[in-house]
């Protein structure tokens, strides 16, 4: 039985002021489909301008919110970064970029045009070594390098050093691995073989820990927190004031194996720790926590250079992901995954609680659970009632009575005790029923009354019996003016209020009727919430508004819509907060308005504030105290904490990204330091902006003011360019601005050029429009002709297309011929060799015969993949799909190959995934066909060693895909084998594989050309003398259950079956008919044959037959209308067709003209002996049930 969570109530009417939402960070994802390069980030910084720098093992890259810019090694560019592999970075105070690549320190220019490069070969005080640290200390910019060398690079560009073996226990052969700045003006140095520091005069050396770990190697320092944090081999230290370094109490969860790389304080006194297995939190003397990302641990990652942002976010390089980022708010919502799936999520399951608290849960038992949402643990609560399985929830409401109104699509409507655990239901075919249409989307408790609103009515029911007293339909609507409820509720002035179609409506006690509310009737109302008694929030179609009581009626007092950047969307849900500010729900997310300040600030949370979903299901938004509650499709619960405050503002920097306009048909970049001119032929000016603040980029919102062309500030949007086509001649201004989410306005930036007038306003322009108008003239007739002409290739085009069709339909119809053609003489070749092997031979003579039917075979099987790939080319493939047992397709596979493989020596292994369903949808024939073709490829070129087949799921499919391997050590192949191998009539080595192995060289066409027609791909990986391995791709849908098997009759052998039989065979080609007739004969059946249908027709009419074989493809007469004809006078023994035919229309034409069996030529006498036995049996079969009928 389906599994349903009912979320019965989600809080205590006053939350406790203690209560916290659960603490799950979710770190949004900047990744290569957002645009990095590299995932694998090792060092993070953050420039002048505002742009973060990442150094990946692919490059040095800038990220401005929206894109990212690489530099990269370029052999060609001297002034290119000097490697790929960013192994350190620093911004200095100058806002250059140092990097550390290789043996190699660069520069990046504040102009970032080009590196300069301090190498070895120039600069032998680094000592040929990899550069690891850079820091900025005492006026200059210094490096340490793997080889022991500690070097300075002062203001002037020159180079001097400090010699770190002249101090006790000498570290000038020790990996200088980091360096770090404290607050007393020190630099640190941390190597392989310990720690010192250099106070700008002196060097120091500096010991951890005692023995034996005095010399322990430094693997991380930082500056955090007003403390200088190390990472060693005996664990993590800090440094005290009277300059000791004390040992953490759990400081040896950093030792070897988690070593310690960085540290990021936090404004409210946490720190993140970064490490070898993962990132940590901890605050105080606290053990540190491993920090999840959403659901899964970022444990196992090995998290170097992480920083805190500017905003109070933090960035975390994740290796093989990208790179992550917190919001510095992230404390503020929490998202709880139930326990078992919640079903649908369609309706809302939430409602608020009168006592019990918390959150209900109703399991597949049907027991009541409560769910502490701080913490997301489930307590019973020994209620237990079978009615609740499966009960499909679509309102709930819990009165003070103790008991809770359902509305589902069970019973439509029900009520439960919580104190006895009882039921009430109110069916729409019972007493007092519901809609018939739909379970109640509203249900409220008003007085000793409860309200409810369904598709089709409104009723008022009594609070403790549930009798109807009152009903509102579309024939009685009791004031309404439709019933389209958008919300029921209790309205500022305590009485019930239905907002909906048209308008807003109160009920009114003394005349039993809805009455417009003064102010707020017409048009209409998606939903409400009140904040006091005389005023009012609404949000209709454009936008939120907020309404106060006047003496006349409500009057609206505030509006906030896109201008203000509450884009255009269907609310869901509407809820005030403590604090006056308004929520609402949507499919776009949860936006929040804070009308304290003017403009009011909009705020959109979605999925990139850590919301697993931000399409809210409808009416489903509730608060109690400070938490605001919400469900989404996906099943989750999401808690906001309304009270914690917003990040503190600061002013974002705003950068101009790039200035051009269309000029003579290319893209001209523009300067945007200074004033520029614009020529009056120049269009499309471009100017594109980047508001530098990351908490969430693509929320950002941009407006610019064009000085003498706007009249005021545009809104641009998230994308940050401006436009414009065409300017008239003049002076401009353009000034720009961009806020952030958070409300956060960057300083206006401002921009000016002027645009000169035209040429055609200048005398010399004027003389010159005559000669315009000559040269349009001409280029108007060049374009004529150029049309004309490439008209004419166009249809040179088509009639060339039009002949390589013709030439793809003739080559099939070719090969279908030759398939046919060849097919008839091919029963003569097999049949008669298989005569001759049944009579008495030499050793000599068998041999002979046994080579002529092998290659009749070879030949045979070259025909049918010649005419397959024919097939597969002109479109006309058949694919069966349909369910199959995938165990079983394999399991015959591996019984045909076994046997080949044993016979060679060669080990053959079967694996398949235990991930995989029992079966597949799809067309098991032809992927019994692939798999067997690389099967028997595999054996057939492996002298020895082994052969294994694997099967796996495809990993980027959800429910679907199948992945085949097929692995062998046979020879392997080189690349330029591999490149021709898929190609038609090409083996591996050509002629020489032909030689020693046969074959046509079509099997792995067919192969590529089949996974190809089911959505798939055949690769192969190979290097000489190691083997190949064959990777077939189908993305065939899972089948959960196998499919219905019907077992095989058990019945007595026939008579018929055993005795000879009296046969017709209609064949007008003497020599098959000659070998089909030898081939049942030796079997003791006495053949009968005709060369036409004619023949055919006197033969029936004088003799009595058991069973026929007919050629389709008979002289005047076709078998098909000789079987319709034979079955029309009254002829009931079975028939079988025999043809060469090799279109798939063949069978499916016999089978409907009469016919009980299909047979392609060449035949065998195993083949003509079975289809002759099928076809008896199933007419002894129908004789059997008929005689029981009639029994």
């Amino acid at each position: 039985m389906r599994v349903l969570i009912v979320v019965l109530a989600v809080l205590l009417a006053i939350w406790p002021c203690a209560a916290k939402i659960p603490e799950v960070p979710r770190f949004r994802i900047v990744g290569p489909s957002e645009g990095l390069p590299s995932t694998m980030v090792v060092a993070i910084s953050q420039d002048r301008a505002g742009y973060l720098w990442l150094g990946t093992l692919d490059g040095l890259v800038r990220y401005d919110g929206a894109g990212f810019r690489t530099w990269r090694h370029d052999p060609a560019d001297p002034g290119s970064l000097p490697c790929n592999a960013v192994q350190a970075l620093h911004i200095d105070a100058l806002d250059r970029v140092w990097v550390g690549c290789g043996k190699t320190l660069s520069v990046l220019d504040a102009g970032r045009r080009r590196f300069v490069h301090y190498r070895a070969a120039d600069y032998p005080l680094l000592k040929d070594g990899e550069i690891f640290s850079i820091a900025a200390f005492d006026g200059g910019i210094w490096a340490g390098t793997t080889t022991g060398a500690l070097v300075r690079i002062g203001a002037d560009g020159g180079m001097s050093s400090v010699n770190l073996g002249g101090i006790e226990g000498a570290l000038d052969h020790a990996m200088v691995m980091n360096l770090a700045v404290d607050n007393q003006h020190r630099l640190w140095i941390g190597t392989s073989n310990g720690l010192a520091y250099y106070d700008g005069t002196q060097l120091h050396r500096q010991y951890v820990a005692d023995e034996p770990n005095r010399e322990a190697a430094i693997f991380g320092l930082q500056w955090a927190g007003d403390r200088l944090w190390l990472g060693s081999e005996s664990g993590l230290h800090v440094l005290r004031a009277d300059g000791r370094w004390q040992p953490l109490a759990w400081s040896t969860m950093f030792g070897n194996g988690n070593e310690f790389w960085g540290a990021v304080a936090t404004p409210d006194g946490e720190f993140w720790l970064g490490s070898g297995r993962g990132l940590w939190r901890t605050r105080g003397e606290r053990p540190p926590v491993p920090a999840l990302s959403g659901e899964g641990p970022l444990s196992r990652r090995n998290v170097i250079g992480l920083m805190g942002a500017a905003d109070g976010g933090l960035w975390v390089p994740m290796h093989g992901t990208g790179l992550g980022y917190l919001p510095a708010d992230w404390k503020r919502s929490a998202v709880l995954k139930p326990a078992v799936p919640m079903g649908d999520a369609i309706y809302c399951n939430l409602a608020p609680a009168k006592r019990s608290g918390g959150l209900w849960q109703v399991d597949a038992q049907g027991r009541l659970l409560r769910v502490d949402p701080s913490t997301g643990d489930s307590f019973q609560t020994g209620l237990q009632s079978p009615q609740l399985k499966g009960m499909e929830l679509v309102s709930a409401l819990e009165d003070r009575l103790q008991r809770v109104w359902l509305g589902n699509l069970t019973f439509g409507l029900s009520r439960m005790d919580l104190r006895t655990g009882d039921f009430v239901h109110w069916p729409s075919d019972g007493p007092e029923p519901s809609s018939a249409l739909s379970a109640p989307e509203w249900i409220m408790e008003h007085g000793d009354t409860v309200w409810m609103a369904f598709i089709d009515m409104v009723q008022q029911r009594d609070l403790r019996t549930g009798k109807v007293l009152q009903r509102m339909t579309q024939q009685d609507l009791h004031g309404l003016r439709a019933i389209d409820i958008q919300q029921l509720d209790q309205g500022p002035d305590g009485r019930v209020w239905v907002a909906g179609e048209g308008g807003m409506f109160a009920w009114d006690d003394a005349t039993s009727r809805f009455v417009p509310v003064a102010g707020l009737e017409g048009t209409p109302i998606q939903a409400f919430a009140s904040q006091s008694a005389d005023t009012l929030w609404v949000y209709r179609a454009s936008g939120a508004e907020q309404w106060q009581k006047r003496a006349a009626g409500w009057k609206r007092v505030r509006q906030v819509g896109e201008a203000d950047g509450l884009s255009g969307f269907d609310a869901s849900a509407m809820q005030i907060d403590p604090r006056g500010r308004v929520w609402i729900s949507s499919l776009r997310g949860l936006w929040r308005i804070d009308p304290s300040v003017h403009p009011a600030r909009v705020r959109n949370i979605g999925t990139r504030d850590g919301l697993t979903s931000q399409e809210f299901i409808q009416h489903c938004l509730l608060t109690s105290g400070d938490t605001l509650i919400g469900a989404t499709s996906d099943g989750s619960t999401v808690l906001l904490d309304t009270a914690m405050p917003d990040v503190a503002p600061f002013v974002p920097a705003l950068q101009l990204e790039h200035v051009s306009v269309l000029r003579n048909g290319a893209r001209i970049a523009l300067p945007m330091d200074r004033p520029f001119q614009l020529g009056p032929e120049d269009r499309q000016l471009q100017i594109v902006s980047r508001l530098l603040s990351y908490s969430d980029p693509l929320s950002n919102r941009y407006r610019s003011f064009l000085k003498g062309f706007d009249t005021d500030w545009q809104t641009i949007g998230n994308t940050g360019i401006r436009e414009f086509a065409s300017l008239p001649a003049g002076n401009y201004t353009l000034a720009l601005q961009g806020i952030d989410p958070l409300g956060n306005r960057s300083q206006v930036r401002s921009l000016q050029f002027s645009v000169r007038p035209p040429w055609w306003r200048s005398e010399i322009g004027i003389a010159a429009i005559g000669f315009s108008g000559l040269l349009l003239s001409a280029l108007l007739a060049a374009a004529y002709r150029r049309r004309i002409r490439m008209r004419a290739q166009w249809q040179l085009a088509q009639h060339k297309r039009e002949l390589a069709e013709q030439a793809s339909l003739a080559k099939t119809r070719f090969l279908a011929t030759l398939g046919h053609e060849v097919r008839t003489p091919m029963t003569g070749v097999l049949g008669m060799s298989e005569l001759l092997l049944q009579t008495p031979l030499d050793g000599r003579q068998q041999g002979y015969a046994s080579a002529i039917q092998l290659a009749g075979k070879h030949l045979l099987r070259l025909v049918n993949d010649a005419l397959d790939l024919a097939r597969i080319e002109a479109g006309k493939l058949p694919l069966d799909y349909r369910d199959f047992d995938l165990r079983q397709l394999v399991g015959q596979v591996v019984e045909l190959v076994r046997p080949s493989a044993e016979q060679k020596q060669l080990a053959f292994q079967c694996e398949l995934d235990e991930a995989l369903p029992p079966a597949l949808h799809g067309d098991a024939s032809r992927v019994q066909q692939i798999l067997l073709n690389l099967l028997f490829n595999a054996v057939k070129f492996t002298e020895r060693g082994s052969v294994h087949l694997r099967l796996t799921t495809l990993p980027q499919y959800t429910r679907q895909g199948l992945r085949v391997e097929v692995r062998d050590t046979g020879p392997g192949m080189s690349a330029e084998q591999r490149g021709r191998l898929f190609q038609r009539f090409e083996q591996a080595e050509g002629a020489l594989t032909l030689a020693r192995h046969g074959g046509s060289g079509l099997g792995l066409a067919i192969c590529r050309e089949l996974a190809a027609a089911m959505g798939g791909a055949v690769t192969v990986t190979s290097e000489l003398g190691q083997g190949a391995c064959f990777v077939v791709e189908l993305p065939l849908h899972w089948v959960s259950t196998l499919p219905a098997v019907t077992p095989p009759a058990v019945r007595a052998p026939s008579l018929r079956e055993q005795a000879p039989l009296q046969l017709l065979l209609v064949e007008d080609d003497a020599t098959v008919a000659q070998v089909i007739v030898g081939l049942l004969q030796t079997r003791g059946h006495h053949v009968t044959h005709v060369l036409h249908g004619l023949a055919a027709l006197a033969e029936v009419s004088t003799r009595s037959f058991d069973a026929g074989l007919c050629d389709l493809d008979l002289p005047g007469l076709d078998g098909a209308a000789l079987v319709a004809q034979l079955r029309a006078r009254g002829v009931r023994f079975p028939i079988v067709a025999v043809t060469a035919r090799a279109d798939t229309d063949a069978e499916p034409q016999a089978m409907a003209a009469g016919c009980n069996g299909f047979l392609r030529k060449p035949v065998t006498g195993d083949l003509l002996a079975q289809a002759l036995a099928r076809v008896l049996a199933d007419v002894d079969d129908g004789q059997r049930e008929r005689e029981a009928g009639d029994a």
